[in-house]
């Protein structure tokens, strides 16, 4: 799916720090979800270091911060946690924040809370996988290369039948609400953030065009990892131009109510995002798919 790589790639930008801190011993054994009695815990040592939160949202920052250390294999299933109050400590927050926090993470499947025994980490199969900070720090930690290609696979699962069927399905109204995104888009392609904006919104769109409640609901825990993932990759000028070209073959194709080239003007675009992402997101890996064919 990411076959092909462009010379002169953007490199990608680059995401805020986190914390880290020193794992002791190795991981306990897992049996069943939170079964665990025993294992490492993470080192509350002057080593042990916490990005302080901003104030807006503060559980979300604490949350994001450790599903990135999860994810990313840095906290290893097995280990614990430290408690609540050296957390609230380290994050610099209070401790209702740190409970929020825990409460988000454990609903993920990240962690599980034994009362009187503490907050663990929990194995992958544990995990919401269709959770976009999930799919969102998969892809980022670029260690689950064909977790990649499988959201982008999904996504053009769906995204292509949504095309097919706005193009049956689509009122005066729908295409009105995507033309007004196409015009944003072509007012603001110097903005790359406000541009991403109004791509997310023209998707939406024509997911409301295609009249499919469940569709549309399987599609949006990709939104989310995708939009991230837009904008970490390297936004040229010819890439934002490719991309309104592309977004407005779809409308076209749309609007003259063409489901085979709806479906086609679709693929051409993902397959363009897909490539761009790629690039940007795991070079090494497209290199050596690229020598492969070669």
């Amino acid at each position: 799916m990411c076959d092909t790589v462009r010379q002169g790639r953007e490199h990608r930008q680059s995401m805020p720090g986190s914390w880290s801190g020193q794992i002791d011993s190795t991981p306990a054994r897992h049996g069943r979800r939170g079964s665990q009695k025993a294992g490492p815990t993470l080192s509350t040592s002057r080593s042990t270091t916490y990005r302080p939160v901003n104030q807006a949202r503060l559980h979300e920052g604490v949350v994001q911060q450790i599903a990135q250390q999860i994810v990313s294999g840095a906290l290893q299933p097995g280990t614990a946690l430290p408690t609540e109050p050296e957390l609230a400590r380290q994050f610099g927050v209070s401790r209702t924040v740190i409970r929020e926090a825990v409460r988000v993470l454990a609903s993920k499947g990240l962690i599980t809370v034994r009362h009187g025994s503490g907050m663990w980490i929990q194995p992958p199969d544990f995990w919401d996988h269709l959770d976009p900070l999930i799919l969102f720090e998969r892809v980022r930690s670029g260690q689950a290369v064909d977790w990649l290609d499988e959201v982008l696979e999904l996504r053009k699962v769906l995204e292509l039948a949504a095309a097919e069927l706005a193009a049956l399905r689509r009122t005066p109204a729908d295409l009105e609400a995507m033309e007004a995104e196409l015009r944003a888009m072509r007012e603001v392609v110097h903005d790359t953030s406000t541009f991403a904006q109004h791509d997310v919104a023209f998707h939406e769109a024509i997911m409301a065009a295609a009249r499919n409640r469940l569709l549309r609901e399987a599609r949006r825990p990709l939104s989310q990892v995708l939009f991230s993932g837009w904008r970490l990759t390297g936004r040229t000028p010819e890439r934002v131009r490719r991309s309104l070209e592309g977004h407005e073959a779809i409308y076209v194709a749309i609007a003259q109510g063409d489901p085979a080239q709806a479906r086609e003007a679709m693929r051409c675009h993902l397959e363009q995002f897909e490539k761009d992402i790629c690039e940007d997101l795991l070079p090494q890996e497209v290199a050596i798919r690229e020598r492969a064919s070669g």
